[in-house]
Order: C-alpha cells, then sequence, then structure tokens
C-alpha cells in the first residue's frame, strides 16, 4: 500500500512537472516578442529531465505491472504529440530553438 502511494506520488511529480516545462515552453516560444537563448533551452532541459527521473522511479517502485504500462503510454504519446509539433520551417528556427524543441523529444525517448 505505501509502495504503491509513493509510486503514484512520483508518477504525479513527474506529471505537474512535465506540464509545467510544456507551459515554459510554450511561454518562451509564443508570438510575444521575448528573445530566447541557451539559458532557457538549458532550464527547459532541466526540467524536462527531473520530470523523467520522477517517471522512471515512480515505474520502477510501483509493484504493478499497470503502473508501468501507464508511464510507458504517458511518455510514448508525449513523444509522438512533441514530434508532431515539431515545426522546422520556422523562420526563427536557430540552435536556441532547437534545444528547445528536441528537448521533450530527446527526455522522455531515453
Amino acid at each position: 500500500m505505501k509502495k504503491n502511494f509513493i509510486s503514484n506520488l512520483l508518477l504525479l511529480f513527474g506529471t505537474f512537472v512535465l506540464l509545467g516545462a510544456f507551459a515554459y515552453r510554450l511561454v518562451i516560444t509564443s508570438d510575444i516578442p521575448v528573445s530566447y537563448a541557451i539559458d532557457e533551452a538549458i532550464t527547459l532541459h532541466v526540467l524536462i529531465f527531473i520530470s523523467t527521473l520522477f517517471y522512471i522511479c515512480g515505474s520502477i517502485s510501483g509493484s504493478l505491472i499497470a503502473i508501468r504500462y501507464t508511464a510507458i503510454a504517458v511518455l510514448t504519446l508525449f513523444v509522438m504529440l512533441n514530434i508532431y509539433l515539431l515545426d522546422t520551417d520556422a523562420e526563427y528556427f536557430n540552435a536556441s530553438y532547437a534545444q528547445i524543441a528536441i528537448a521533450f523529444i530527446l527526455h522522455p525517448s531515453i
């Protein structure tokens, strides 16, 4: 019982951090004229890495196979969604934007 609670809590934290990172990405890459640089990309990488670690720890500590399949399904859907949303034809596509866009594909894929 306690093990499943900790596992679910880690998965919940991972989901909240992932949603926060996605919102941060939307703010950075929105139409608002904000210049972003490498430090925003690194911040985004760290947030997504923390979220991925929460998902990995939550799925490993869970004793139910359904928890592991749920974590795999969420990460897989998130990767597919971000591959679909990856826009390389944008006029502002540079190294900083590439690091921001690829972070959501790279970390959950690992």
